[in-house]
């Protein structure tokens, strides 16, 4: 994957990983799993998908900050 993070199929149930995560902090693998499987209960980025985020993970706004500005070595 060049352009995403992770990716989820939601009718196969299936989470796959952008392997340049290894570079970053392991809170932002955390993260990006986090993120694929709450998909698994709600398909979209809405208000729904963000409450998920905060109960599972509350410091997701942070973490996701650091993965999307912390350059690549």
């Amino acid at each position: 994957m060049r352009t995403r993070w992770g990716t989820c199929n939601i009718q196969k149930r299936r989470v796959w990983l952008n392997l340049h995560l290894v570079k970053k902090a392991p809170e932002c693998l955390e993260y990006v799993i986090i993120h694929e499987l709450v998909h698994l209960l709600e398909k979209g980025h809405n208000d729904i998908f963000k409450a998920y985020m905060d109960r599972f993970y509350p410091d997701w706004r942070r973490v996701k900050y650091q993965l999307n500005n912390q350059l690549l070595d």
